[in-house]
């Protein structure tokens, strides 16, 4: 898993029960091993995935900070050419 994934502190719980998921497979007439190992190999692709909230969390921290970088950059300019006209 890449460095940038989420810590298991926080990633998302993943609401995917194994064992339930696995019944219907057993039901439907595959070995209870096999169906664990469908189920369970489900569960493992669907670990590093996040929810709505979270990216939309994750989105709106981002614009927060572009807000941020934004408003500083045109105090910045401001001050530049506030500058620029006193030099005249």
């Amino acid at each position: 898993m890449p460095s940038s994934a989420l810590s298991r502190k926080n990633a998302p719980v993943n609401a995917y029960n194994p064992l339930a998921a696995a019944q219907p497979l057993e039901a439907a007439g595959l070995p209870r091993k096999q169906a664990e190992a469908i189920a369970g190999e489900i569960t493992d692709g669907t670990n590093g995935l996040v929810t709505q909230e979270q990216l939309v969390a994750a989105l709106d921290k981002q614009t927060i900070k572009i807000g941020i970088m934004m408003s500083a950059i045109i105090a910045l300019a401001c001050s530049i050419m506030g500058v620029l006209i006193s030099l005249k």
